[in-house]
Order: C-alpha cells, then sequence, then structure tokens
C-alpha cells in the first residue's frame, strides 16, 4: 500500500494532507478523481463503497453520528439501501437540530427515494422510517411547501404511525397535522384539528409529560393571537407556558412566549410584551436559528405596535435578510409584512411597497391562508397612497372573504381598516367610513388597543376630510386617550396638534 501512494505521490496524482491523527491524501484535482473514479467498473465502484462504509463503522463504532453523511453516501452507492436509509435519517435528525432545514429536507428526501413502494405487510423497519421519513420532510419543509402538501403527506402516513404505536412519533405527526391545517386556514374548532390536538392530550396523559400535554394549548393560543379571540390567546399562551417549561423544551417554550409577546403587544400590555419578547429571545439563542427569527420576529412586532419605528425596522429588515438567506420562507413573508407596516407608517412608501410585494408573492407560493390576504390588503394601501392602481375591483371583497372564511376576526379588522384608507385616499367618504367603523368594532370586542387607536386616528381624520368636523374630533379624542394610556408618545402628540389644526 505504501509503495502504492508512493508512486502516486511521485507522479502527481495526489498530495499528502497530514500525518496526525491519521495517515491522508488528497488528490491534487477533482478530474484526476473523477478520472479514477470513472476507470472502476460499476460493479468495483458499489464493492468499494461497501468495504469503505463497514471499515468506517469498524474503526470508528462511536462516531457514526458524526460521520452518517459520508456512510449515507457510501451504502447508497454501494447499493443497500436500508443502511442508506438508517445513516440518512441521522444526518436528517442532526440537520434539523441544527435548524439547517434544507440541508435536512434534502437528506429525508433522499431516504424516502430509497425506500421501496408501500406494500401490504412490509417490514416493519420499513414502516417506521416511512413514517419517520414523512414527520422529517414535513417539519423541515415548513417554510417552503403549501400548507396542503404537508397534510397531504402526513395524513399518508397517520395509519402505519398509528400502527407502530411510538408515542413520541405519533406526538409529532398529529401536532404538525394540527399546525399544518390552522395555517392552510382551518380554525383550532375544526374537527380534524381537534382529533390531532387531543391525540396529542392523550398521549402526553399517557406519557405523564406536561410539555406534551400543553403543546396543543400553545398551538391553539399562538392560532387565537393570530385570529382572534386575542384575550383567549393570550390566556391559552399563558397556561401552556409554565408547563413547557417543565421540561425543558427550549424551541418550543421560545416560541410560545414570542407569540405570547406579541399577544401582550395587541392588547397594548407593553412591559408585559418586552419582557416575553426578551425571554423569547434568550431562549432562542440556545435553540434553532427558526426559533430565533420567530423571537426577531416578535421583538419587531412589539416594537411596532408601541410606534417605536426606528427600532423596529432594522430588526424586521435583519429577520427578512437572515430568513431569505436561509430558506426561512414562512419567517420572511411575516418578516416582510412588519416591515411594510413601518416603512409605511415612517412614511417610506416605496420600500414599504417592495417589502409588501416580497411577502405577498411568497404567500402565493406557500398559500399560506391567514398571512395572503392581510399581505394584499397592506400593499392595496400602499399602493394607493403612492396613487398607483391598487388591484383589481374584486380584490378587496377576496381578501375579506377569505379572512371570514377561516374566522379570522383580527385579519378582518386588518383589511377593513386598509380598504377604508385606500378608499379615503380616492375620496371615496362612503366606503372609508363605513369600513373604518366595521373595523374599529371588531377591535374594540377583541381589546386591541394600539391598533383600534390607529383606526380611531384615520377615522377621525376621514370624518373632518369629509366634513363631519365634530365627529372626527371625538374620534381623535378617543385616540389620543388610548395613545396616553399606552404612553405612544410621539402618536399622541401628532394627534393633540391635528386637533389643535382646523380642517381646510
Amino acid at each position: 500500500m505504501e509503495a502504492h501512494l508512493d508512486t502516486l505521490e511521485a507522479k502527481g496524482l495526489i498530495r499528502l494532507a497530514s500525518h496526525r491523527p491519521e495517515l491522508e491524501y488528497l488528490f491534487r484535482h477533482w478530474l484526476v478523481q473523477d478520472a479514477a473514479y470513472g476507470s472502476l467498473l460499476k460493479q468495483e465502484r458499489r464493492a468499494l463503497h461497501r468495504l469503505v462504509g463497514e471499515s468506517l463503522e469498524h474503526l470508528y463504532p462511536d462516531r457514526t453520528d458524526e460521520l452518517a453523511p459520508v456512510l449515507a453516501m457510501h451504502f447508497e452507492q454501494a447499493g443497500d439501501a436500508r443502511r442508506a436509509v438508517q445513516y440518512l435519517l441521522a444526518v436528517g435528525r442532526h440537520a434539523l437540530d441544527g435548524a439547517a432545514i434544507r440541508e435536512a429536507f434534502s437528506a429525508f428526501d433522499r431516504a424516502a427515494g430509497l425506500l421501496p413502494p408501500v406494500a401490504a405487510g412490509e417490514d416493519a423497519e420499513v414502516r417506521r422510517q416511512r413514517v419517520e421519513i414523512g414527520v422529517g420532510r414535513v417539519r423541515s419543509s415548513w417554510s417552503f411547501r403549501s400548507a396542503e402538501d404537508l397534510i397531504a403527506e402526513l395524513e399518508a402516513i397517520v395509519p402505519a404511525a398509528e400502527e407502530i404505536g411510538d408515542p413520541m412519533l405519533l406526538a409529532s405527526l398529529h401536532l404538525n397535522l394540527a399546525l399544518g391545517r390552522m395555517q392552510a386556514g382551518a380554525p383550532a374548532t375544526d374537527a380534524n384539528v381537534m382529533r390531532s390536538l387531543d391525540r396529542v392530550t392523550e398521549i402526553g396523559e399517557a406519557l405523564n409529560d406536561p410539555s406534551l400535554r400543553a403543546m396543543p394549548l400553545a398551538i391553539v393560543g399562538l392560532n387565537q393571537v393570530m385570529t382572534g379571540p386575542l384575550r383567549g390567546g393570550v390566556k391559552a399562551l399563558e397556561e401552556a407556558i409554565p408547563l413547557m417549561e417543565q421540561r425543558k423544551d427550549v424551541i418550543g417554550a421560545s416560541f410560545a412566549r414570542g407569540s405570547l409577546a406579541m399577544g401582550y403587544a395587541e392588547l397594548g400590555e407593553f412591559a408585559k410584551a418586552e419582557q416575553a419578547a426578551g425571554e423569547a429571545a434568550e431562549l432562542a439563542a440556545g435553540g434553532d436559528l427558526i426559533a430565533q427569527l420567530d423571537a426577531m420576529i416578535a421583538q419587531a412586532m412589539v416594537r411596532s405596535a408601541r410606534g417605536m419605528l426606528d427600532e423596529a425596522a432594522p430588526l424586521a429588515q435583519a429577520c427578512l435578510l437572515q430568513s431569505e438567506e436561509t430558506g426561512a420562507t414562512a419567517c420572511a413573508m411575516v418578516s416582510s409584512w412588519v416591515l411594510g407596516d413601518v416603512l409605511k407608517r415612517q412614511g417610506r412608501l416605496e420600500e414599504s411597497r417592495d417589502a409588501l410585494r416580497r411577502g405577498n408573492d411568497i404567500a402565493l407560493i406557500v398559500d399560506r391562508k391567514i398571512w395572503r390576504p392581510t399581505l394584499q390588503a397592506w400593499l392595496g394601501s400602499t399602493a394607493s397612497a403612492l396613487g398607483e392602481q391598487a388591484s383589481a375591483s374584486g380584490t378587496w371583497e377576496e381578501a375579506l372573504g377569505a379572512a371570514r372564511a377561516i374566522g379570522n376576526r383580527m385579519g378582518e379588522a386588518g383589511i377593513r381598516w386598509k380598504h377604508a384608507e385606500s378608499a379615503a385616499t380616492a375620496g371615496d367618504w362612503a366606503t372609508a367610513l363605513g369600513e373604518f367603523e366595521a373595523s374599529a368594532a371588531i377591535l374594540e370586542s377583541e381589546g386591541s388597543r394600539p391598533m383600534l387607536s390607529r383606526v380611531l386616528r384615520g377615522w377621525g381624520d376621514a370624518l373632518r376630510e369629509a366634513g363631519r368636523q365634530a365627529e372626527g374630533d371625538e374620534k381623535l379624542r378617543r385616540a389620543l386617550s388610548l395613545f396616553e394610556e399606552m404612553d405612544i408618545a410621539g402618536e399622541a402628540d401628532e394627534v393633540r396638534q391635528a386637533l389643535a389644526a382646523t380642517p381646510a
């Protein structure tokens, strides 16, 4: 062997890379490696790949997790699908733990391609691998695949998962299935969503696992914070988080605390919101990248609700860029909305429009029914403010219908608000005033004070421009009172100035 290596080195085909901890040589150029590999017969290649894989297993039995990518490659090339799938699953799990979602999906996807077609009475190990691969593909592709595709993939493996009976695998499957259905627009009360969440609760009770029992409550709370009832969502998260932390579920607890921060911010309880957002960021620092991005989104939303736009904008911008770089499409979509909203309120309309377009384009791809109507509405309002044709005539009705269809009350309030702004820009006072009133009524019932104060301000300005100053002043005084209660000083000053001025 040493003589052969010396000959190859002397001919300039390979070079010594290191003596320690082991003797290692490298090809001097990839073309040389490619030519050497191509000169082997297919049968020889397979035999050598198997030999290398088995040698690595024998020599480094304690390093198989570390060597899983190499072992998977060798056994895949050797035609040993069973062992290749085993190591690809290890690669996928490790990549998920490190938030390398694209790498994780690639590993699970390669493993899926090596499995035999589904057959009656198939081997128990293959059946389990099929379920693990399906759950892994879904967990690693939330941000770039449609909810409908994810739901279909999970539904296909439910019978096999129930037959295997692994409680943690079943719980993961049903949690992701419930979350997928809600992302597709189903409310928490939907029969299929409740079936999955009840199954997780059953498993948590059987295992006496408080963290697992809390997950359905946290998922419902997150959904309600986004869609309403807002107070119910906050209450659910307040109950779920202490239970989740008993098991030191860093990622889940971080995500739940970030959601709770958003809920507090919507209620105008900013001290609680800042505390929850800070705790989410601290927990996420020891978790995965998605948890860190979610915590950053929560911080940006809290600052935006407080009117701290100079702090919210860079947070949302950084989150958007990092989300796009890492393929976290869902995070990019939400970051685009936060950034677009902040930029519009700063008067940076063209930048706002561009950010909202990015989010809207992503929503078209991943079809998130909770966010797409909202992005359409914010984009339409910004386009109107720029003097552009906002959208086709039916877009407002389409967005409103989509929000209503899934019971998204908070979304409906936002869409009506932005429709009112767009109508006011066009001088359509009847539509504008009606939509302001409808939006304010929803927000009042939900207890969403920051958004309500801004709707009241827009409503008051519209009433005054329509020649109804007394009514407009009454709305502005209500807005001022709310801004003062929440200590949103900048916007309070602007409303005082408006009240002191006489409309032209």
